[in-house]
């Protein structure tokens, strides 16, 4: 009996959602199995540095996707304004308005996650350069376009593990929305 072929997207999407809820430490082989529909043996063959491969798998995607819709956004040519609105968007659609926790931060936590932290600094930095970037598009001063470009990923971190932790995603929206207003007003 053949087993139905499962795109690789489809499996890093899964791998994804998993690590999100219970954390790279947290996950066993048993789980990701069950989480991708795949055995054991199928998973090594896709990915033979096990588990910490899934992983980086799940970090490329989730790079590519913060590069084309967040960095890529706020360095465009587009009016600064529109492009901090397109950015907050998905990082909005991202997180699912508060609801879902941080991949970066699930990826972050645990003994063997020190692996990890160098790409998730990278993605972090991306952030920040973007937003700084954008800052010195609205005319801030170079001072007040980096500390409001750093107030970003710690304001959307923050919000989104009390949103999470609380169900109460509206403390996200408003974050984001005060990230909006911050940049738009100074």
């Amino acid at each position: 009996m053949a087993f139905p072929k499962v795109e690789q997207d489809v499996v890093i999407e899964k791998l994804m959602e998993l690590f999100r809820s219970v954390g790279y430490d947290g996950a066993s082989l048993s789980q990701i199995a069950q989480a991708t529909g795949l055995q054991k043996a199928s998973l090594y063959h896709r990915f033979p540095g096990g588990k910490q491969a899934m992983a980086e798998a799940v970090l490329d995607q989730v790079a590519e996707w913060s590069r084309a819709n967040i960095t890529d956004v706020l360095t465009s040519s587009a009016p600064p304004a529109d492009r901090l609105n397109k950015a907050l968007a998905h990082i909005t659609d991202l997180y699912d308005g508060g609801r879902k926790g941080c991949i970066l931060r699930a990826l972050s936590l645990g003994n063997e996650a020190t692996v990890f932290q160098p790409q998730i600094g990278r993605l972090f930095q991306d952030w920040i350069a973007g937003f700084e970037q954008l800052g010195l598009d609205l005319g801030l001063s170079p001072d007040t376009a980096r500390r409001l470009a750093y107030d970003v990923p710690v304001r959307i971190q923050g919000a989104l593990v009390v949103a999470v932790t609380l169900n109460q995603p509206k403390l996200f929206t408003e974050s984001v929305q005060a990230i909006k207003n911050q940049y738009l007003n100074a």
